[in-house]
């Protein structure tokens, strides 16, 4: 004891000594001096600062799942986030865009990338700024083509964004899903030069339209700065800083939340002058927000590269002078998805760069989870951009190929520098934008507001048209080149006052609520028409008159007046409701104005607005304000879009105008001239072209009221109606509008006398619709590899063809998940919320065989490749070996090996208890049914684990099976690597007649039944019923023991059905009549029972033609009953997650009859065409957006149904193309102009009256001289739109677009040319219409 007393004693006075020798040579040894007066370097505390550093970062990261309470940070002096805390709770808050922090340099950025072996390459940036400005990197690299770089580059600033969204200069990011999915828009000009342009000064390249969209799905967990950053990284940055108050104030004041992800960009991208080409492209995302002052930053340099396996980095090396003036830092992904934070890099940034001089060739290495990485770098294209309204910081942009460890690579390399040069630009600023005014109770009780009422703008109030009309009101004001007719809005509150008085009229809504929810359209156009009648017939109530008269008073004229409807929804970015309502020009005095009115509100329940609110999901039962202005006495009127209406060319306004009222413009019954102009960067105008309409007739007032169509004379239909001073005049107007709104508009306008009238301005609600190929792919998973090997098999089986997007965001999550679970569960990684070991493409699942291979043997010693691949392919695979799944996955140690095989026997042997457990929690499972769609939701919501754990469950369960099979085969083989289809064939006689397997009893069962009716004499009655009246009978008492027996087969049976994990695919029990079918089909064909033998495993073992040793003929007959237990249990457990998941099938159906009776959807099917995420957007939001994208998904699902893929697919799966479309023979087709784009084959439907329109049937191209909003209630059926009349703005065109569907306006002739039952090759590209021979 003494000894063991002596030793600590002199071991601390070790330690003491030590300590203070230590603390002696600091004191006398001075600190290094500051190199080339910015970098700091190791110092005198270096050591016990490091230490201390590495140490409370450590303790932070250890709790990085917890945001910091404010009250309670874990270090004195640090921020309350970064430094290893997260700075939101959630992933969904912190993926949104951020409200600006109180600080003149607050930021929310938002940043990517996307790159492609064959030097496609694309960087984009959108960052927030107070003022609604906007900072916006954009570089375009395409081989082939060129460089395109933003106008403005190399100034950044953007000016007049809305201030909200990443958005800025036709530029979009949008958050899909947080974490997962973005999507990314660009719709403008683009510089396209040789080289990106320096200097702002000067002219370079030419201006070319570009537009894509692109979706962005991430493949790696997010990099977080804030709290994965290695500590040894950090501790080293702050430990080389001197420490003081200042240091840690300053730590504090300029901390930016920062995360890097990386994914895969794909989509349509299109540049003028060049073919369309879709594109993939692997890159990173980056969201950083906080405060940056880019004069505060000395430098950084940043490398982001995608190699070719699939690995991913980052590394970075950054000055901050005041408090980080040397990090060094970064990350690697390997292709598996495993995260390495990096811990060294020798990259020094006063070694390169410092004067300014760029290398375009140069190396550094890094270390990352141990591994040392060493890095060659090679600089193919330099974009500079200047950031701040000053000018205070100069990025180069360096897109770079990249060699790393020997692996080719593609990526970008960003030098940043301090700038001192200034801004040679004058100063800038956006538009005042008019602040959404304060409503205030009284303010919601006001019946009639001028539109010169800043509360005007309320679009609760006075819905969209009157609160637009507000808005340019209040731009008048402000010094607009043009004016806006004085006038008021009949407000909301009339409506709902007229309702409250008259209570006859507001049941009369209610019963229309009911009735439109009942999906019988004639009876909700009669009770439309008789709700219209009401609103007309009943009184207007005194208190509104008054309302209306006292304005008139105020604006003391004798003008006509136009009366409007302004509806809620009407005009907005997600409706335009074009035409619905009704408009009443030429109004005079106050009874008429009070009639027009009460006739506006009629409108708002006529039959096509209430069949468009319904089918946009929208409450039927709604309100409305009405807009009460002085008419213009027109000369010229039209209408203005600040961008193309078709191609959204930012460059190109369109001008369409008639002599006379612009009725006859909206309206289509006249042929406008269409005047384009081309618009420079600047906000500069002039006039391209010009196309003389035939303009044979006009729309005037008539004196006593009202309007009449006019002839218009043949010297002025022959030339254009608008001077070209006048149309560039209006085209300046326009800009200042678009900025004002911050987004392209629909602009109508008169002129008279000279003066230009602005008559309303709504957003342009078509240019982002998404195009056929990009619903098609919409859901496709990204590859972090192009070398990963996919398959059909098994999955395919299971779910046959294309999934809808509520499947696809359940079922696939779940398949995923239980194939994660099994990884997690032997100890090799935590499941990540991304497709990984699933995939999807076009619609159709497939197993990723690099992931799945995560578990073969190079990880858990006991398992096998073959076994798992044949258990998944029915083969061994030649096209991934080992050392591919070695080079994706590494190696484990022995050791590791081992623990990783104890933990997957004890998975496979616990699986059996957790389906145990399943099975008997099924037997009294239920999920609660709500009487509201929300709670509804919301309970589904809650419980979906449970689904996605019992899928988990039934796949640990299955792969017990694979294991009994690995004993087989290993006896048959007698222990060789090679397993021959010779060995395959010999398993299948020891699997023969397996007993109780849930897939053999469903025929067995049938058969029995059919057998049953057969010996009970109902076999002809059965026959000659229907299927419903068949299903009827056997569920009813009279059916005796045949309908026991059926009965009992859906009691086992009930929750099966072909496609059975499709959600939108009703089991037997929910639709008997699908089995009923199969069971007349085999009474019709006679068929009875099937004998079969029982399995004799000697019998067996005799037809097995590999040698069998004697001892394995014992290992055989001892394993064989477990292996064929194998196959029972697989079934069985299959059969529970099916049963699971057909509870939650149903809950879903439920929930679509409930918001369907709740008028949220226009049928129920359209709820599988809605992703789970979507449905709850849905139902928070109401977006007629969302509703009208389900009606294309469900429009594009039997295309992506038909379409075939092979068994194996390397990279992104590609369908087999199973026969091209020809055209031959006398061929008619006939030219128009295209509209709305897209193509479609299908049969014709030619209707010369709407009193025909109820012959169309569901997928017909309809041809027609015109259509008006009578139509409208049947596009949904449509497939495509032809007209003989029309123009840009017609109905037709119009409403194709909203719907998404190809349309050709404009061909002659056509209802004439073509019959019904046609097949029709509609292009709305190319502004075709082809009839195609039978044969085609």
């Amino acid at each position: 004891m003494e000894e063991a007393a002596t030793i600590c004693v002199l071991v601390l006075e070790g330690i003491a000594t030590a300590a203070v020798l230590y603390v002696i040579k600091s004191i006398l040894t001075p600190d290094p001096p500051v190199h080339l007066g910015v970098y700091h370097r190791p110092g005198r505390w270096y050591g016990l600062k490091f230490a201390l550093m590495y140490l409370l970062v450590k303790l932070q990261q250890g709790r990085k799942k917890q945001k910091r309470e404010k009250d309670a940070p874990l270090v004195t002096g640090l921020p309350q986030s970064g430094y290893g805390v997260l700075s939101h709770d959630s992933p969904e808050e912190m993926d949104l865009p951020q409200e600006l922090q109180d600080h003149e340099h607050a930021l929310d950025s938002a940043y990517f990338n996307g790159f492609a072996p064959d030097g496609t390459a694309v960087v984009m940036r959108i960052c927030r700024r107070h003022g609604r400005r906007a900072e916006i990197w954009f570089i375009l690299h395409v081989p082939g083509v060129g460089v395109l770089q933003a106008p403005q580059h190399p100034d950044t600033a953007v000016f007049n964004t809305d201030g909200k969204t990443f958005s800025a200069a036709g530029l979009s990011f949008e958050p899909v899903e947080a974490m997962r999915t973005w999507k990314v828009q660009f719709n403008g000009m683009m510089r396209l030069t040789e080289s990106p342009r320096t200097d702002v000064t000067k002219e370079e390249g030419r201006l070319v339209h570009v537009k894509f969209s692109f979706m962005w799905s991430a493949y790696t967990l997010p990099f977080n700065f804030d709290t994965d950053i290695h500590p040894r990284a950090i501790a080293r940055a702050m430990a080389i800083e001197k420490w003081n108050k200042q240091f840690f104030q300053d730590l504090r004041s300029s901390h930016q939340t920062h995360y890097n992800q990386w994914g895969q960009l794909w989509g349509g991208l299109h540049i003028e002058g060049h073919e369309e080409q879709h594109v993939r492209l692997k890159g990173y995302r980056d969201h950083s927000f906080g405060v940056r002052d880019w004069g505060f930053m000395y430098r950084y340099i940043v490398h982001f590269a995608y190699l070719e396996d699939g690995t991913c980095l980052q590394v970075a090396t950054v000055c901050f002078p005041t408090t980080m003036s040397d990090l060094r830092t970064g990350y690697v992904f390997t292709p598996n998805g495993k995260m390495e934070a990096v811990s060294a890099v020798d990259l020094v940034l006063s070694s390169i760069g410092e004067d300014g001089t760029m290398p375009h060739h140069y190396s550094f290495n890094f270390v990352a989870g141990g591994k040392k990485y060493h890095v060659q770098v090679e600089i193919y294209c330099q974009s500079t951009w200047y950031n701040g309204l000053q000018w205070e910081s100069r990025v180069h942009e360096r897109l770079a190929n990249f060699t790393v460890n020997g692996l080719s690579g593609w990526g970008v390399c960003e030098f940043n520098y301090k700038n001192t040069t200034g801004c040679p630009l004058p100063p800038r600023e956006s538009r005042p934008q008019q602040p959404l005014p304060d409503v205030t109770s009284s303010h919601r009780k006001l019946l009639t507001l001028p539109l010169s009422s800043p509360v005007c703008r309320s679009t609760e109030l006075v819905g969209g048209k009157g609160s637009s009309l507000a808005t340019l009101t209040a731009l008048q004001s402000n010094g607009a080149m043009f004016k806006v007719p004085s006038g008021f809005c009949v407000t909301m509150a009339a409506m709902k006052l007229q309702l409250k008085l008259h209570p006859t009229l507001k049941s009369k809504l209610e019963e229309l609520a009911q009735v439109s929810c009942s999906g019988q359209v004639d009876a909700l156009k009669g009770m439309c028409q008789s709700v219209g009648e009401m609103f007309i017939s009943v009184a207007l109530v005194p208190e509104v008159r008054e309302a209306i008269k006292a304005e008139l008073d105020n604006l003391r004229t004798t003008s006509q007046f136009a009366v409007r409807s302004s509806a809620i929804g009407e005009d907005t970015e997600e409706m335009s409701a074009a035409g619905q309502m009704i408009t009443d020009l030429g109004v005079r005095g106050l009874d008429q104005i009070c009639d027009s009115v009460q006739k506006c509100w009629a409108s708002l329940y006529g039959f096509p607005a209430v069949q468009y609110r319904r089918q946009h999901g929208q409450p039927v039962v709604s309100s409305m304000a009405v807009v009460v202005q002085e008419m213009v006495p027109a000369e010229v009127a039209g209408v203005l879009f600040t961008q193309h209406p078709v191609t959204g060319h930012p460059g190109k306004m369109v001008i369409n105008a008639n002599y006379g009222l612009g009725e006859s413009v909206v309206s289509g019954e006249s042929h406008p001239d269409t005047i384009t102009l081309s618009r420079g960067v600047d906000g500069s105008c002039q006039v391209e072209g010009v196309d003389l309409g035939s303009k044979t007739q006009q729309v005037v007032p008539l004196d006593n009221g009202g309007t009449a169509l006019q002839e218009v004379i043949s010297a002025q239909s022959e030339k254009c109606c608008l001077s070209n001073d006048t149309a560039v005049r209006l085209g300046h107007i326009a800009v200042q509008v678009e900025e004002a709104y911050g987004g392209p508009q629909d602009i109508e306008w008169a002129v008279s006398q000279d003066t230009v009238y602005l008559l309303q301005a709504r957003p342009i609600t078509t240019f982002g619709i998404e195009t056929e190929w990009e619903l098609m792919h919409e859901f496709d998973a990204p590859l972090s590899s192009e070398k990963e090997i996919s398959t059909t098999s098994n999955i395919a089986e299971m779910m046959p063809g294309a999934v809808t997007p509520l499947t696809a965001s359940t079922f696939s999550r779940a398949i995923e998940y239980g194939l994660q679970n099994i990884a997690a569960s032997v100890g090799l990684k935590n499941c990540q919320p991304y497709f990984k070991k699933m995939g999807l493409c076009l619609g159709h699942m497939f197993i990723n065989m690099h992931n799945v291979a995560e578990i073969y043997e190079q990880h858990v010693t006991i398992a096998d490749k073959r076994v798992a691949e044949m258990s998944l392919v029915g083969r061994c695979l030649e096209e991934i070996t080992m050392d591919d799944i070695i080079e994706y996955h590494g190696k484990s140690s022995l050791w590791k090996g081992v623990v990783h095989s104890f933990n997957f026997v004890k998975h496979l042997y616990t699986s059996k208890h957790k389906i145990q457990k399943l099975e008997k929690t099924l037997t009294t499972y239920s999920i609660c049914r709500h009487d509201n769609a929300t709670a509804m939701y919301e309970e589904i919501n809650e419980r979906l684990p449970e689904c996605y754990q019992a899928w988990a469950d039934h796949m640990s369960y299955g792969a017990r099976s694979a294991a009994w099979s690995t004993v087989l085969m290993m006896v048959l083989s007698q222990g060789a690597r090679e397993w021959t289809m010779q060995l395959f064939s010999d398993m299948a006689h020891l699997y023969v007649n397996c007993e109780q397997v849930t897939s053999a009893d469903v025929p067995d069962t049938l058969e029995k039944l059919a057998v049953k009716l057969i010996e009970e004499g109902h076999r002809d009655r059965l026959i000659a019923m229907s299927p419903q009246e068949a299903t009827a009978w056997l569920l009813g008492a009279d059916s005796g023991p045949s309908g026991q027996l059926f009965q009992i087969f859906l009691d086992l049976h009930g929750h099966r059905c072909l496609r059975e994990a499709e959600l939108r695919e009703m089991s037997w029990r929910a639709a008997p009549t699908k089995v009923v079918l199969t069971i007349q089909t085999m009474l019709k064909n006679n068929q009875i029972a099937s004998v079969k033998e029982p399995f004799n495993f000697h019998e067996a073992v005799k037809k097995i033609k590999s040698p069998i040793t004697f001892a394995g003929r014992y290992i055989l007959k001892w394993a064989l009953p477990y292996a064929r237990q194998g196959v029972m249990e697989r079934e069985q457990s299959k059969s529970a997650a099916v049963k699971m998941a057909d509870h939650f099938k149903q809950a879903y159906w439920y929930l679509a009859s409930l918001m369907v009776a709740e008028g949220r959807l226009p049928e129920e099917d359209l709820l599988f065409f809605l992703t789970h995420q979507e449905i709850g957007t849905l139902l928070r939001s109401r977006s007629a957006v969302l509703v009208a994208k389900a009606l294309r998904r469900r429009r594009i699902l039997p295309k992506q149904m038909s379409l075939k893929f092979p068994e194996i697919c390397r990279g992104h799966p590609e369908p087999i193309e199973v026969g091209a479309l020809s055209v031959s023979g006398s061929d008619l087709m006939l030219k128009g102009m295209p509209v709305s784009h897209g193509t479609v084959t299908a049969p014709a439907r030619v209707v010369t009256r709407l009193e025909d329109a109820g012959t169309i049937q569901a997928g017909e191209i309809l041809i027609v001289q015109s259509t008006d909003i009578g139509w409208s209630p049947y596009f949904p059926l449509l497939s495509g739109l032809v007209t003989e009349l029309g123009g840009l703005i017609s109905h037709g065109a119009v409403v194709a677009r909203e719907y998404g569907l190809p349309c050709v306006v404009s061909v002659k002739n056509a209802t004439a040319m073509f019959q019904t039952g046609d097949l029709v090759l509609l292009n709305g590209t190319e502004g075709s219409v082809r009839k195609l021979n039978a044969n085609s």
